[in-house]
Formats: structure tokens, C-alpha cells, sequence
């Protein structure tokens, strides 16, 4: 019998950011492809490179399906649209504003791994958003019998690389060909944690603020998909990051 989750299909949240804007979170459907297109339309070049290595316009068919065809296990997927279900006022469609979107992937070979990843609209950056996702993002891993989350990073510049050791205490990091790699223990968060209640003190937590600043340069699993598709040479894949 599959186990049962609080972060199923059926989860819905109502939030309100630190500006007043109202947001409603829930896990990303398979029907959600154009607003996640419209939303990393909306990223700014800098956003798309840290997160792709690479400048990149948009995102491909097999992409978009790989980032909303998600099963719940093994890959997750929460994402933030507006509350009143339309776009500001500047996009005259009238269609769904998506602001952002937390997922893990659990590692095949350790299940009790995944891969993380937030990305939100730069514009709502700053607002709690982030904050948000990350706590909810945490609970969906650990309900979910996750335990570590691991990041990959550029790690060529040996001052980032001091910086990064001295702020994760409870982790684990390797550096190979250039690319640094950090292993985070997950902090104990419950399902409906209030955003106020946030694990500051959490090596992970103190990680994706630096993300969310733009301060580090990254790899997630969106970056790497095509190299996990078995019918995809990496070697031959023009989006695989390099180090």
C-alpha cells in the first residue's frame, strides 16, 4: 500500500508574502507546462545561466515534461502562483502567474538522497517566498523518508569554498574536477511549520539563501535531466553544464 502524505496531489496552501502579495501553493501538475514555460520566460539571463550553465532561451518539450510529470516519490515538485489566479498587469493574458517552484529528486543508488532545487521570479526574491518553499519543500522530503539533501556547486573559487565549510557544520563536502559537491542533513521541520519558525540555524538553510542572492553558481537536477534520460548520450547533450 503506498504511503500516504500531507504533500499529495490534493495539498493546497494560502500564504501571504512579506509585500502583501497572496500566493497559493500546491504540487505541480503535469497540466502545468505553459506556466512553467511563462515563468522561466520571465528569469532574467543571469537566473537561467546559474541554473543551466549555459544561455538558454527556453525550455525544451522533453524538459517541460520531465519538470511536470513528476510521480510524487521519487521526484517532487511544490510551486507558488498568484492567489487571485491572474497574471499582473502587465501581461495582458490573464492566465496563471507562477512565482516558483522547490523539488527534490531522490537519488536512485541512495534513496535516502535527493537533489534540490528553488528557483523563484526574481521579482518576488526578497519576499519570503524562498523561505517558504524551503520549509515545505524539507517536510515533503522527510515525510517522504529523505534525509540528505545534495547540491552541486562550482568550486573553483577557494574563498566561496572556505566560506561554504565554514557554514555547514552538519555536512558533507567533495571536490572533483572543479565542481564541488555538499551533502546537507535535513533540520526537523514539520508540515505546517510556520514561515517565522525557520531552521536559520540549519547548515541547508543558510546554503539556499546564498542561492537564492545569486551568490553561488550551481548545478541542480534540472540541469543535469537530460544526462538521467537513457535515450540521451550526455556526451552529445548541448545543455550539459560544464565544470
Amino acid at each position: 500500500m503506498a504511503a500516504v502524505h500531507y504533500f499529495s496531489s490534493d495539498y493546497e496552501e494560502r500564504a501571504t508574502l512579506r509585500d502583501g502579495t497572496e500566493v497559493v501553493l500546491r504540487m505541480v501538475r503535469p497540466d502545468d507546462k505553459d506556466l512553467l514555460r511563462r515563468g522561466f520566460l520571465k528569469l532574467s539571463p543571469q537566473s537561467r545561466y546559474l541554473r543551466f550553465f549555459t544561455p538558454k532561451l527556453d525550455l525544451s518539450q522533453d524538459e517541460l515534461r520531465y519538470l511536470t510529470e513528476v510521480d510524487g516519490e521519487v521526484h517532487v515538485a511544490i510551486g507558488a502562483v498568484r492567489a487571485d489566479g491572474t497574471a499582473q498587469a502587465d501581461d495582458a493574458s490573464g492566465d496563471d502567474e507562477g512565482l516558483g517552484v522547490a523539488r527534490f529528486v531522490r537519488l536512485a543508488d541512495e534513496p535516502a538522497v535527493a537533489e534540490a532545487a528553488i528557483a523563484l521570479l526574481d521579482d518576488v526574491q526578497g519576499k519570503g517566498l524562498g523561505s517558504l518553499l524551503f520549509l515545505r519543500l524539507v517536510a515533503a522530503a522527510r515525510e517522504r523518508g529523505i534525509e540528505r539533501f545534495r547540491c552541486e556547486i562550482l568550486g573553483s573559487n577557494r574563498a566561496m569554498q572556505d566560506f561554504l565549510f565554514g557554514i555547514a557544520a552538519e555536512r558533507t563536502i567533495e571536490v572533483n574536477g572543479g565542481v564541488m559537491s555538499i551533502e546537507f542533513a535535513l533540520p526537523d521541520v514539520e508540515v505546517a511549520q510556520p514561515a517565522a519558525d525557520l531552521p536559520r540555524e540549519s547548515s541547508l538553510y543558510k546554503f539556499f539563501t546564498l542561492l537564492a542572492r545569486g551568490a553561488l553558481d550551481w548545478r541542480d537536477a534540472v540541469a543535469r535531466l537530460a544526462m538521467r534520460r537513457r535515450d540521451v548520450d550526455p556526451d552529445d547533450d548541448p545543455k550539459r553544464p560544464r565544470a
